[in-house]
C-alpha cells in the first residue's frame, strides 16, 4: 500500500472591489477557478497533475482564508499559479499564498499566530481605548479567537 503525501496551501482571499459586502465564495467556485488558472499557466499537464488530489478543505468568509489540499509534488504547480487567479465565480479577487504546510494542524497553528499578529497590528494603530474596544468587538464578531 502506498501512502500519498499531501500539502496544504493556506491562502488569503483579497477582494478586488472595495465593497464591504461579505465575501461569499463557494468551495466549488474556488476549486473551478484554481483548476482554470492552473490550466492557463501550466497547460493540460499542470491541470491533470493537480486535479487528482485537489480539494478545498477550509474556506472562511469572515477571515477570508482558504486552505487548499494538493498532492506533494504538483503542489508547486498550484502554488506558482495562485497569484494569477483573478476571479472566483463572478467576483474579482486576488489570492495571496500565506503558508504551505504538511498537515492541517500546522496550518491552523500558523493561522492562529497570523490572526494574533493582525490583531496586535490593528491595536497598535488605535489611539484611544474606545478605538481598541471597537477593534476587539469587530474581531469577536468575525469569530476570531485571541
Amino acid at each position: 500500500m502506498v501512502r500519498f503525501k499531501n500539502r496544504y496551501l493556506t491562502a488569503e482571499i483579497i477582494p478586488g472591489d472595495s465593497t464591504t459586502q461579505p465575501l461569499n465564495v463557494k468551495k466549488y467556485d474556488l476549486l473551478a477557478s484554481v483548476l482554470d488558472v492552473t490550466e492557463q499557466i501550466h497547460g493540460e499537464f499542470g491541470a491533470a497533475a493537480i486535479r487528482n488530489g485537489l480539494e478545498i478543505k477550509y474556506c472562511n468568509e469572515s477571515t477570508q482564508i482558504a486552505i487548499i489540499r494538493c498532492r506533494h509534488g504538483p503542489h508547486r504547480l498550484l502554488a506558482s499559479s495562485l497569484p494569477f487567479l483573478s476571479t472566483v465565480g463572478k467576483r474579482k479577487v486576488q489570492l495571496q499564498s500565506v503558508y504551505t504546510g504538511a498537515t492541517m494542524l500546522r496550518c491552523f497553528k500558523f493561522l492562529k499566530k497570523f490572526h494574533e499578529d493582525k490583531i496586535n497590528e490593528a491595536l497598535k494603530t488605535c489611539k484611544t481605548k474606545q478605538e481598541k474596544k471597537k477593534v476587539i468587538e469587530t474581531m469577536s464578531k468575525a469569530n476570531l479567537e485571541f
